[in-house]
């Protein structure tokens, strides 16, 4: 008996192609854009709140080194977590992406360790001496610093998970290849030393380890979604400028 014809824009089997490619852009839009917009927004906020304590504490009159021992740091953050917020909402759809659970979990946690750990309090390991949490101040500044410059080139290429939208080899990315990972790892090592907190001891190996793996991840998928990108990982670093 010879089988009925198949109509265009039908799947046997399935949903109508018509009916999924408008689920998969309502996928996209939901997970792609809101909700990690949403959680960098909630984020925010919170760190906001901390910034608007952190300026009221100022003494009067308010000295250069009142500022950057606390408003300035945790304003660098706020800005940190606010961007990603304007790049998710309007950030298009991938050109590739890695979509195997290892590499979607690997995302996910190493976004939320940072953030978490920054945005909720947590009981102090053990009191750093002055000198440590004065020199800890001006490696989170520049860390996040980093950050932000790495941000703003990489605008609406960013992505939790591995996902390829188009080749970035300018600003911070003509040197290494992951200033975001960078910045991070040195921002969390700053931490750590400079106000060691229960949540930041426990994260802070788990956390390194997170972040290379997303790396490693992340060039297998840009290696294979664009040409060019072998040679340029050739003549740059990986995380640390002319060490790796």
């Amino acid at each position: 008996m010879a089988l009925p014809a198949s109509r265009p824009g039908v799947r046997h089997g399935s949903v109508p192609a018509g009916l999924s490619a408008h689920l998969d852009m309502l996928r996209f839009l939901v997970f792609g854009r809101a909700v990690p917009a949403v959680f960098f927004g909630v984020l925010g906020w919170r760190v906001f709140l901390n910034l608007l304590s952190q300026v009221h504490g100022l003494p009067t009159p308010v000295r250069p080194l009142d500022v950057m021992g606390g408003p300035l740091p945790v304003g660098l953050y706020f800005l940190f977590c606010a961007i990603p917020v304007a790049i998710y909402l309007g950030r298009p759809r991938p050109r590739a992406r890695d979509g195997r659970l290892i590499a979607r979990a690997a995302g996910l946690t190493g976004t939320v360790m940072l953030l978490v750990v920054g945005a909720f309090p947590a009981p102090v390991v053990y009191h750093a001496p002055a000198w440590l949490r004065s020199a800890g101040t001006p490696v989170t500044v520049a860390g996040f610093i980093l950050a932000i410059w790495g941000l703003l080139y990489l605008r609406r290429s960013l992505s939790i998970i591995p996902e390829a939208r188009r080749m970035v080899t300018e600003g911070p990315y003509r040197v290494i290849r992951h200033p975001l990972y960078a910045a991070e790892i040195l921002v969390a090592s700053a931490i750590l030393l400079s106000e060691p907190t229960l949540w930041a001891a426990l994260a802070f190996v788990p956390f390194i380890g997170v972040q290379l793996l997303r790396a490693s991840f992340e060039e297998r998928l840009l290696t294979r979604a664009f040409p060019g990108y072998a040679d340029y990982a050739r003549y740059t670093w990986r995380i640390i400028p002319f060490v790796w």
